[in-house]
């Protein structure tokens, strides 16, 4: 495993303070769930500028509604199958399009996000059975080269579709991504208190909320709802980007060493100062930074 600490200045106090007025207070833990989406689509657009140009077309694999982004200039006829973010209950495949336009565009690969199911409606497994029919809808061929991705939640998720789809017996992505992943729903980790000061919007009250909506009447350590208690072993080779300063750290940080130790070609990138999905920011250097080393990694496979 290479455990990458890479430096770069703290994030500006006055753009953290612009991602709380944006909110305008519907992320609030007591609004309804279709509030603190609609405000979380709204913080969402703040990372439309720059977007690199693309291609849009809605698509169904597995009976699931996708989201597909082409770059203007296709470099590889690799696949990335991205998992969108926002805690389970929040988020959709537009929602991540500008910061998944990016990793394609450095790629210059195609992209396909799936629109799974979120809780409370649909508690684990239902977006972990969604994310699997539209992979196994896919081509084996295009199985074999795909990137299976994604950020928070999503990255989670993708690590327990990845475990599933080995213990199926099924083909496996050629590699993970996991951005400032969320692998331990139980909110073990030494971190999520630890470095809460850094953090906008993720604090133990919202993680256990959300926690609890997703896991429904299953065991928050059951390895389908959080993954970091699952078998590593016979994983694809793995990239694990995290910031030093958010509060699911160690989430990535225990997801690296568990890899480590079952055999995983795993890697972990940490960008000190940064907080939880910093990639997805425009503005800030070190989610270039990442982007281009997701694509470096990618090109070595």
């Amino acid at each position: 495993m290479s455990d990458d600490p890479r430096s770069f200045g703290r994030p500006r106090r006055a753009g953290l303070d612009k991602l709380r007025r944006r909110t305008g207070g519907r992320m609030a833990l007591d609004r309804p769930v279709s509030e603190q989406r609609e405000a979380f689509t709204q913080l969402l657009e703040l990372t439309q500028i720059g977007m690199p140009d693309h291609q849009v077309e809605p698509r169904e694999l597995g009976g699931v509604a996708c989201l597909r982004l082409t770059p203007r200039a296709l470099q590889t006829t690799r696949e990335i199958i991205y998992v969108h973010g926002g805690g389970y209950s929040l988020g959709s495949p537009h929602t991540h399009r500008p910061l998944v336009a990016r990793v394609a565009h450095q790629v210059g690969a195609a992209a396909t996000l799936p629109s799974y199911r979120l809780a409370p409606e649909h508690p684990c497994p239902a977006g972990l059975d969604d994310v699997l029919a539209v992979w196994r809808a896919l081509p084996r061929s295009t199985q074999a080269q795909a990137i299976l991705a994604g950020d928070s939640a999503g990255g989670g998720l993708a690590l327990a579709v990845a475990m599933a789809l080995r213990d199926a017996r099924d083909q496996l992505p050629a590699g993970l991504v996991l951005l400032s992943p969320w692998t331990d729903l139980s909110l073990s980790g030494a971190s999520i208190d630890a470095l809460a000061e850094h953090e906008v919007l993720l604090q133990r009250p919202g993680l256990e909320l959300m926690a609890g909506r997703y896991a429904g009447s299953l065991s928050r350590e059951d390895p389908r709802v959080s993954p970091l208690f699952g078998r590593f072993e016979g994983l694809p080779p793995t990239l694990i980007q995290a910031g030093g300063h958010e509060v699911l750290l160690d989430d990535a940080r225990r997801a690296a060493d568990n890899a480590l130790a079952a055999g995983v070609a795993v890697e972990l990138q940490i960008y000190e100062n940064q907080v939880h999905v910093f990639q997805a920011t425009p503005m800030l250097e070190a989610a270039a930074v990442a982007i281009k080393a997701i694509a470096h990694w990618i090109a070595t496979l």
